[in-house]
């Protein structure tokens, strides 16, 4: 995998910084991938204040914003503010709309957001931003005989359960989606940030998937769920063009990531999976907790610290949480880092 970088710097407070990652597809195999980019913001401010009534209203600077131009279509989000600074550092929330001055946003709180944090607006990767071409430029002649398919897994499942979200492939020059009728058009189909997705090549020939845009070196809030029924997977993207070790992931301990005190009954595990093996249906190479202070992986033995491991650009993952006995919580593991100098 090679990463393309430029710099360009606009008003002497912002770097912004585009790459290419191009990760392999190998023939009639799954690669469970996140998107390692972002798309340039289309604002980016420091906020006046956040009220809450009903929902959360982020006030900014008077005008600066264009009213309507991050308004949600048929009740999806188009735009996602992020919080780049303060308490709620690296949060990620879907724009109702907007005013002139004022962004509502769908969920969160405004507990911990100060006047003087920054916040940046964003747009959606959708389907057709993301892979205006199909993914390796292939658009399926046939739909019933799908040579690609990109399949978004639902964010929480049981352990050991992928259920599919959604499963879209490209013909006649549009997305299309499982199910939904082969005149159907998805192009608006939203990505979300911090999701991983499965690209599943069916042909015999190996092919290639680009990923494009600006890098985040921004912190990144990813949300973990669990469950009080059974141990769930949350399948994740950490959105990084470099690879990051474990010890630099910023998830281990409280909260977040349950650490273990039995390696013979983990509690909360990390699961990785192959960008390069083949097969279908893949399984994780990789199971890692967090043990006496350092990260340890199931197959090595507790007593091998593998914090220097790495996550893989464009490598998706999943945080299985613990079954927890009573009041499931959803928590955000904030993942911080930045390009080397």
């Amino acid at each position: 995998m090679e990463v393309l970088s430029s710099s360009v710097k606009a008003q002497e407070v912002y770097s912004q910084i585009v790459g290419a990652i191009s990760i392999d597809l190998p023939a009639e195999s799954d690669v469970i991938v996140a998107f390692p980019f972002k798309q340039s913001a289309e604002f980016r401010g420091v906020l006046e204040s956040a009220s809450e009534n009903g929902s959360v209203t982020l006030t900014v600077a008077a005008d600066s914003l264009t009213s309507g131009a991050f308004d949600s279509e048929s009740g999806v989000p188009t735009h996602y503010a992020v919080v780049e600074t303060g308490v709620q550092k690296g949060v990620h929330l879907g724009v109702a709309s907007n005013t002139a001055s004022t962004i509502e946003v769908i969920g969160g709180t405004s507990t911990g957001l100060a006047n003087g944090d920054e916040i940046a607006v964003y747009p959606h990767w959708t389907l057709s931003s993301a892979f205006p071409l199909g993914v390796a430029n292939e658009d399926d002649s046939e739909p019933g005989v799908r040579k690609i398919e990109l399949i978004v897994p639902k964010a929480k499942s049981e352990a050991g359960d992928m259920i599919p979200e959604g499963i879209f492939y490209f013909s006649g020059g549009s997305w299309r989606k499982v199910e939904a009728g082969i005149d159907a058009v998805v192009d608006s189909t939203v990505l979300y940030p911090g999701r991983a997705m499965v690209i599943r090549n069916n042909d015999a020939v190996a092919k290639k998937a680009l990923f494009f845009g600006e890098v985040i070196d921004a912190p990144i809030a990813i949300p973990l769920g669990e469950s009080d029924a059974y141990a769930s997977d949350n399948f994740v993207g950490l959105n990084r063009p470099l690879a990051i070790t474990l010890n630099e992931l910023g998830l281990k301990g409280g909260s977040i990531f349950e650490e273990t005190t039995d390696p013979a009954n983990p509690n909360d595990l990390l699961l990785v999976y192959s960008l390069t093996a083949t097969g279908k249906n893949k399984k994780p190479v990789a199971e890692y907790y967090y043990y006496n202070g350092a990260w340890r992986e199931v197959s090595a033995g507790a007593s091998v610290d593998k914090g220097t491991d790495t996550v893989e650009p464009g490598m998706g993952l999943a945080v299985r949480k613990v079954k927890v006995d009573s009041n499931p919580e959803d928590t955000s593991w904030v993942n911080e880092w930045s390009l080397p100098q």
